[in-house]
């Protein structure tokens, strides 16, 4: 009897366990990492880096699909809807997860209930920038600026809704400045006219102003990440400048549709912090300036729901949208 119910109770877990034994053994096929923006982007180049390490890691190939649209939300969606296996994963950013909803009148996903926040990647700050002939030497110049006489220093970004723009939004929200935002369709057209002295300020990434900050032909003025940075040491922080609260980090992480198992959870978020601390991944993130913002899944989906929450009331107070 005793030997009968101990068979019983083996063939019983076995009856339970596939889908055990299928996330134990995760992952079986190819991965598709969704990059919802086009080949060739950062977002993009980074996320090809952090494929291969994944790959080797995992065990698996790591096949990129970009679903490109609507400022990343057309793959962001796609990926709310897939199987919540593991087997479908999405670079989400800061705008998909954290501005697009706000942003965007049409967005038919919850960037924080219909994801599971499986592991940061990396963070890019944005530096505030100024032609040399505007004489300012701190944040606080440009502030006091803003305020005296509102709306007349003219304030560029690369677009509507780019990371610069809500920047700026951030830096009006937080300070009571008014500045007379001019929308360029490309960062690089607006920091053209930055050099040439037919635009006052703006944020930039600090990958792409270190050079002409390097050459002189801009004014560095403070950087929005909580430290200084290896290639810009002698820039203050905002919050060295005496703005604490305009901290902002254009940042990306992996992502899977809300629901996947948590063994599967646990398996992708160790295998990405692997990925990240590869010597490979390392010195490429080192080369562009990229931070490494090392977010396990726990730390990490508190802090995406955070920044969706922070951005979307900026947007909302700043009147924003797309």
């Amino acid at each position: 009897m005793m030997n009968r119910r101990h068979f019983s109770a083996s063939m019983g877990a076995l009856a339970l366990s596939p889908s055990v034994f299928a996330q134990s053994a995760y992952p079986q096929r190819p991965i598709t990492l969704v990059v919802p923006f086009s080949a060739g982007s950062v977002v993009d180049v980074q996320a090809r880096l952090i494929a291969r390490a994944l790959s080797d890691n995992l065990g698996q190939s790591i096949v990129i699909d970009n679903r490109v649209g609507v400022s990343g939300s057309i793959g962001a969606e796609f990926v709310s809807r897939a199987a919540p296996d593991g087997y479908t994963l999405l670079i989400g950013t800061q705008g998909t997860q954290g501005t697009n909803t706000a942003l965007f009148k049409n967005i038919r996903y919850d960037p924080v209930k219909d994801f599971v926040a499986i592991h940061g990647l990396t963070g890019n700050a944005n530096v505030l920038v100024s032609n040399p002939s505007m004489k300012f030497s701190t944040v606080t110049d440009v502030i006091a600026f803003g305020k005296q006489q509102p709306g007349k220093l003219n304030f560029g970004s690369g677009g509507n809704g780019t990371s610069a723009h809500l920047c700026l939004e951030l830096l009006q929200t937080q300070t009571g400045a008014r500045f007379n935002h001019i929308p360029y369709k490309s960062s690089t057209a607006a920091m053209v006219d930055v050099i040439a002295g037919n635009l006052d300020v703006m944020f930039d990434y600090v990958q792409t102003s270190r050079a002409q900050i390097r050459d002189g032909k801009i004014t560095a003025l403070a950087v929005t990440s909580t430290s200084r940075l290896a290639v810009l040491p002698n820039v203050p922080t905002m919050a060295e400048a005496g703005i604490p609260s305009v901290v902002a980090m254009n940042w990306g992480g992996v992502f899977a549709p809300a629901n996947t198992p948590a063994p599967i959870v646990k398996r992708l978020s160790d295998a990405v912090g692997q990925a990240l601390n590869s010597p490979e991944v390392t010195a490429s993130l080192d080369a562009v300036s990229s931070v490494k913002m090392g977010m396990p899944h726990e730390q990490f989906a508190p802090f995406v729901a955070a920044e969706a929450a922070k951005w979307g009331e900026v947007i909302r107070k700043s009147g924003a949208s797309l």
